[in-house]
């Protein structure tokens, strides 16, 4: 008779370890609607940063109004490139709108494919610059081939969006409310990215 079944498939070893490093691309949100809670997300990264290992690399993306990159490029995280970008990132000041499409796009540049590559996007509100519709959103993730991992601050953001586009790239979203949440979440992020995936299984 007709019914429902469910079926679990489990790969073997065959997923290689990751053993040249990951990159990590930070997306960060920088708008007005940041200035209460600025300063737990550049904690929070730089703490996340610190646990990082020597051959992993990182960017660091700032968006409110416009995009635009504090590193200059991949950076090793080494302890002296982590306090600096780090110190940068804790003296900026959260300002403007918020233009997630085009921190996003700009994130999504110069990913290296021979690379295993995630983005953590840490926001607190609804994209109101720029492109704002899902579907935009969900064609850009569809040109690069990483991980979208979103923490989300405070109550205000488009959690179904957000959602729907971390679940399109096998990545999570989530809701954070201090340093701790972020570096937690990141650590369980960096175990999803220890050996190759096995992407669009059909």
């Amino acid at each position: 008779k007709r019914g429902t079944f469910m079926m679990t498939l489990t790969p073997g070893d065959d997923l290689q370890p990751i053993t040249e490093g990951s990159d990590w691309l930070f997306v960060l949100d920088v708008s007005g609607s940041m200035r209460g809670k600025y300063a737990t997300l550049a904690a929070g990264v730089q703490k996340a940063l610190g646990k990082m290992r020597a051959n992993d690399r990182f960017r660091l993306v700032l968006f409110n109004n416009h995009s635009h990159e504090l590193t200059s490029g991949y950076i090793n995280a080494t302890p002296k490139m982590v306090k600096h970008y780090s110190d940068k990132l804790a003296a900026y000041q959260p300002n403007g709108g918020t233009n997630l499409y085009a921190g996003l796009y700009q994130g999504l540049q110069s990913l290296e494919a021979d690379r295993s590559s995630a983005i953590v996007l840490v926001t607190d509100g609804v994209a109101n610059v720029g492109e704002t519709a899902q579907k935009g959103f969900i064609k850009l993730l569809k040109t690069k081939d990483v991980r979208l991992f979103t923490f989300i601050m405070g109550s205000s953001a488009n959690r179904p969006m957000l959602e729907t586009l971390t679940q399109r790239s096998n990545g999570f979203a989530v809701s954070i409310s201090n340093s701790d949440d972020i570096v937690g979440k990141i650590l369980e992020a960096s175990s999803k990215m220890t050996h190759q995936a096995l992407p669009g299984v059909k």
